[in-house]
C-alpha cells in the first residue's frame, strides 16, 4: 500500500474519462454510467434519443465508462442517456438484449475517505506524471502520451482502458498490413530516418506494432547477394525510435517539436525487426497521422547505416488493404532535415487492431 496525493483538478485533467469521473465527484452522485457489452458488440451512439436514431459514428466499447447530463425515458419505456462530451445518446437497455448500460458503483474509500486505486504503483505513478503535465498543456504542443514502464505494457494498456483513457477497441480483430514491394535482402535504399503517412479509411483503428528492417554498409561488404554468408558474424544492429505526429506529412516536415517518441528499438541488417509501441495509437478517418522512424547514426556515420526503404516512387498509396492505407514519404539524413524530391515507400509490415462490430 502507498499514499500518494494529487489535486483533484490534475485527477480530472482528461475531461471525459471515466478516471475524471471517478474523481471529479460525478459519478458519486449517479452521473457515472459503464457500457457493458455483454454480447461483445461496440454500441453506436445516436444522433436521439431513439433505438433507430441515426448514427452519429462514434461507439463504446465494452468497458468504456462515461458521464451523462441528461437522463430521458422514451415512449417505448427505455431510458436514453446524452453523453456529457457531445458525441450523442445511447440507452440503458434494448428489447431482446437486456441491459446495455449500467451506473457506475459506489467507488473503494478508506475509513479516512481516500480513493483506493487497484493497480500497482509501478504502472500507476506514470500516469499521474502524465495527468500533471496535461493539466498544464499548452495549445499547439501536445503532452506525449504516458509511456508504459519495460515488461509491462499489457498491464499499462490495461488501466488506461479501466479508466476510458485509451479506447478499448484494443479488444477487437488485429490486422497486419504487408507493405512489402520487395524482400528485405532486395531494399536498393536506405538513410538515417523515413517519414510517412498512415490513413484508415472507414473506421478507427488502432496501430500497436510495425516491423521494418535495417541496413549497414559494414552488412553488405561482408554479404554475397544481400544474405549474410555462413562464416561473416551479423553486423550489430542499427537503434532506432518511433515518433507520430498528426496531421498532414508536409505540415510536418522539418517541426521537431510535431513529433512526439512513441516506440524503440533496433533494427537489424536486412532483417525484419518488430517495434513495438509503448501505448497503442489511434488512427481516425479523415485525419492523417504520420510515422517517422529515425536511426541513432553518428553524425560520422552517416550513409554507412539507416532504416531501409524502397528506391524512389511516384507520390501516393504505396500499400493498402480494406482498411488502412501507407502512403509513401521522404527520408531524412538527420531528425529535422527531410529529402524535398522524390517519393519512398515504407517497406515492412503495419500491425492494428479493428474495433468491434457495431451494435
Amino acid at each position: 500500500e502507498r499514499v500518494v496525493q494529487r489535486r483533484r483538478s490534475t485527477l480530472c485533467a482528461l475531461k471525459g474519462s471515466f478516471l475524471a469521473s471517478r474523481f471529479s465527484g460525478a459519478s458519486e452522485h449517479g452521473l457515472g454510467w459503464r457500457y457493458r457489452g455483454d454480447d461483445n458488440f461496440a454500441l453506436s451512439v445516436r444522433t436521439a434519443p431513439s433505438l433507430t436514431g441515426e448514427k452519429t459514428g462514434n461507439t463504446l466499447a465494452p468497458g468504456d465508462a462515461f458521464q451523462v447530463v441528461e437522463e430521458q425515458r422514451g415512449p417505448d419505456g427505455i431510458l436514453y442517456l446524452k453523453l456529457a462530451d457531445g458525441r450523442g445518446w445511447v440507452f440503458e437497455r434494448k428489447p431482446g438484449v437486456g441491459v446495455m448500460c449500467e451506473r457506475v458503483k459506489e467507488q473503494d474509500l478508506d475509513r479516512e475517505g481516500r480513493h483506493f486505486v487497484n493497480y500497482s504503483p509501478t504502472i500507476f505513478l506514470p500516469l499521474l506524471d502524465y495527468l500533471g503535465m496535461k493539466e498544464l498543456e499548452v495549445k499547439g504542443h501536445p503532452v506525449p502520451p504516458p509511456k508504459a514502464p519495460e515488461h509491462m505494457h499489457d498491464e499499462f494498456d490495461a488501466m488506461l482502458r479501466d479508466f476510458g483513457i485509451l479506447p478499448s477497441m484494443g479488444i477487437g480483430e488485429r490486422r497486419l498490413l504487408l507493405a512489402m514491394a520487395m524482400p528485405y535482402s532486395a531494399v536498393p535504399w536506405w538513410a538515417y530516418g523515413l517519414a510517412f503517412e498512415v490513413r484508415t479509411k472507414r473506421r478507427p483503428i488502432l496501430l500497436t506494432a510495425l516491423e521494418t528492417c535495417g541496413v549497414t554498409r559494414e552488412g553488405d561488404e561482408v554479404s554475397e547477394g544481400g544474405s549474410p554468408t555462413a562464416t561473416a558474424p551479423a553486423p550489430p544492429p542499427v537503434p532506432c525510435t518511433l515518433h507520430v505526429a498528426e496531421g498532414p506529412l508536409r505540415e510536418r516536415l522539418g517541426q521537431r517539436s510535431a513529433w512526439i517518441e512513441v516506440g524503440r528499438g533496433t533494427l537489424a541488417h536486412r532483417t525484419g525487426s518488430r517495434i513495438v509501441l509503448a501505448n497503442s495509437i489511434m488512427i481516425k478517418p479523415a485525419v492523417a497521422t504520420c510515422l517517422y522512424i529515425a536511426t541513432a547514426v553518428p553524425a560520422g556515420d552517416l550513409g554507412r547505416s539507416g532504416v531501409a526503404f524502397g528506391a524512389p516512387t511516384p507520390a501516393g498509396v504505396s500499400a493498402e488493404d480494406g482498411d488502412v492505407a501507407v502512403m509513401t514519404g521522404h527520408f531524412s539524413t538527420r531528425f529535422d532535415d527531410f529529402s524535398d524530391g522524390g517519393w519512398y515507400p515504407f517497406i515492412g509490415k503495419i500491425e492494428y487492431t479493428l474495433p468491434l462490430s457495431q451494435e
